[in-house]
């Protein structure tokens, strides 16, 4: 795994908290100029952070959420956000871990509402007392600042002025969806500047996995940490204590992980219990079906049941006749029966089953005696 400098996450101190034989956490170093997710995407760490501002890359995964990454500009002592802005003189910033909500920062919002200067150089490396500004995202940490230097204060975004500060504070979300307006509360830090609140802005920050790391370590990681959260949270409250199973999906710019998604769903309804009440109708109108097809089906056989019924009495009455009238005319009449028998045997009016087997033995007796 591999943790951004200055965000406070000892990788060495977790991996002793963790009590797990399904995986283990190994620190690894990050080579210079290279981005966090060039670790991941080149195979060279399984885990790291990044922030929900940085673009999609394909191949990696959410695990969970960690912490808010809080804006923090400090501006040198000698200079103003208002003598920033007027100078039009270019302004050296440095983006500490060159991070993308940082670069977002500079290129988006501090050009467009012109809170540093127009002309803005993000320099590469931190030389005491250079840069006019420093732009740092991290967690709210009293304790530790490593990321701020001396001879620089706080400064608010309410000072860029009515405007600008308006746009920061409801407006920031339509270029950077991901980028909340936020404020830090005065004397949160024991720094120059902050004896006021502190305008600001926040950005989720996401523990990232390679895709093809091993769905059942990032699920019992996934549960670790939430889980485990107040152990962890003890350790690095500042990061640990915002770790939440409840979070808005759809906010992520990298879709989760197989094992962290398994780990989330694993309380919600299966797809026999999600749909029961919609399989329930569907067999209940599938019964209601089979017994209305049944029945019809019985209601055709006993009409067909009943027109034999009417040959066989037919029959028997020729047979009655037979005593007292001409056999060639009741012969006649037997031919004219078995005609219309069979028209409707061939119209599926009369079904060809044993009551008409019955019904040609009959006829076939009833002609033999008439021809005796």
């Amino acid at each position: 795994m591999h943790a951004l400098a200055y965000q406070h996450l000892d990788v060495a101190q977790l991996r002793g908290a963790i009590d797990n034989n399904d995986f283990d956490i190994i620190p690894v170093e990050l080579a210079p100029g290279m981005p966090p997710l060039q670790l991941l995407t080149g195979d060279f760490a399984d885990l790291t952070t990044v922030e929900n501002s940085t673009p999609f890359e394909r191949g990696v995964r959410t695990v969970i959420p960690l912490y808010q990454s809080v804006l923090h500009l400090l501006v040198r002592d000698d200079v103003s956000l208002e003598q920033l802005r007027n100078s039009g003189e270019e302004v050296g910033i440095y983006v500490v871990n060159d991070s993308h909500a940082g670069r977002t920062f500079v290129d988006l919002v501090a050009a467009r509402t012109r809170i540093l200067a127009d002309n803005v150089r993000v320099l590469d490396t931190l030389v005491q007392g250079e840069p006019e500004a420093i732009v740092y995202f991290g967690p709210i940490n009293p304790s530790t600042t490593p990321w701020y230097q001396p001879g620089y204060h706080l400064a608010s975004l309410a000072d860029a002025g009515p405007t600008a500060a308006e746009f920061l504070r409801e407006g920031i979300s339509l270029l950077v969806p991901q980028m909340q307006a936020t404020t830090i509360p005065p004397l949160t830090y024991r720094l120059p500047g902050n004896e006021r609140s502190l305008q600001s802005l926040q950005v989720s920050t996401l523990l990232v996995a390679r895709k093809q790391a091993s769905a059942s370590q990032v699920y019992h990681l996934t549960r670790t940490l939430v889980e485990q959260k107040a152990l962890f949270a003890a350790l690095e409250p500042d990061i640990f204590s915002w770790v939440s199973e409840h979070f808005d999906r759809e906010q992520l710019n990298f879709p989760l992980h197989e094992g962290a998604r398994r780990y989330l769903e694993r309380d919600e309804p299966g797809p026999l219990e999600r749909y029961a009440e919609t399989i329930n109708l569907l067999v209940y109108l599938g019964i209601l079906a089979a017994t209305g097809v049944a029945g019809f089906v019985r209601w055709r056989s006993l009409r067909k049941k009943d027109r034999i019924d009417t040959f066989y009495s037919a029959l028997l009455t020729v047979r009655e006749r037979a005593y007292h009238e001409p056999a060639e005319d009741l012969l006649e009449e037997l031919r004219a029966l078995e005609v219309r028998a069979y028209g409707l045997l061939i119209e599926e009016k009369l079904a060809a089953d044993e009551s008409f087997r019955i019904f040609t033995e009959l006829l076939a007796t009833v002609r033999a005696e008439l021809r005796r």
